[in-house]
């Protein structure tokens, strides 16, 4: 670890710093800054910049920390930097868990922390060109338009007509396994190609999707004769397990045991270079 940050500082320290613009552009350009204000001065409610608005631009972002991520054992795409690398005295699991630290406990941390204070830091300079109609700058009605940003926003599922529904336990537990099993899935599977792995990785993730649509497909006309072309005919219930449909608990499962083959795999290819 210690020889992997004496090499790549740099690189981290620029990406580090890329990450804190970007996310700053994306938060900042996203804000409102005209607010259409009725006679009797109330905001309208319509134009808030809300939970699921952040919600939105923070998905977007973890497709960059996925590609931080994915971008781990980058000294394998060349020949040369591979012999060095697999030359470090080192073992396979010291590396591996190198990079995971690095790449996918430490990046996420930070990630989560630049997040927050682009979020806060966009909202205070969006508050100085919020105008109305007539151009005039808004006043304490600014706080009812671009809510304050916290984690725990995400915790809710939806809000409808002042009705707060949140993530049951389970599908908060799954929805998170399955982002950290999409991170490990580009942690890992660019250990199988030489060049241009994470793109690679990401084509191949796209072709097991159709695929496994295919299938579905394949088995609805088997089990179900009157499915007509590319439908797919898949009998819901809900379960009586938190009140869960089977299709939820299915997906749910391939996201909770995804990162428990993927991580295993990814180390055992690395040490298959090793060998």
């Amino acid at each position: 670890m210690r020889n992997d940050i004496l090499i790549n500082y740099k690189k981290y320290l620029f990406t580090i710093a890329g990450a804190f613009i970007l996310g700053f552009i994306f938060l900042y350009t996203s804000m409102p800054n005209l607010v259409v204000v009725d006679e009797n001065l109330k905001v309208d409610k319509l134009i808030a910049f809300d939970r699921s608005r952040y919600l939105l631009i923070f998905i977007f972002c973890l497709f960059g920390l996925g590609a931080f991520i994915g971008s781990a054992f980058s000294e394998l795409s060349n020949k040369v930097k591979t012999s060095n690398y697999l030359l470090i005295p080192a073992s396979t699991f010291e590396k591996f868990l190198c990079q995971f630290v690095i790449r996918a406990l430490v990046g996420t941390a930070i990630f989560l922390f630049i997040f927050w204070i682009d979020a806060h830091l966009a909202r205070f300079v969006a508050f100085a060109r919020l105008v109305d109609q007539n151009n005039r700058l808004i006043g304490p009605e600014r706080f009812k338009i671009i809510e304050e940003f916290h984690y725990s926003m995400f915790l809710v599922k939806e809000q409808l007509n002042g009705i707060v529904t949140y993530w049951k336990w389970p599908e908060g537990i799954a929805v998170l396994l399955g982002i950290f099993s999409f991170g490990m899935y580009l942690f890992s599977a660019k250990l199988f190609f030489k060049k241009m792995g994470l793109i690679k990785s990401i084509i191949l993730l796209v072709a097991l999707f159709y695929l496994y649509l295919g299938i579905l497909i394949l088995f609805s006309h088997i089990f179900y004769p009157e499915t007509v072309g590319f439908n797919m005919n898949l009998e819901e219930y809900t379960t009586t397990f938190h009140n869960i449909s089977n299709r939820e608990i299915w997906l749910y499962s391939i996201y909770c045991f995804s990162s428990f083959f993927l991580l295993p795999l990814g180390y055992f290819k690395l040490k298959e270079k090793q060998v």
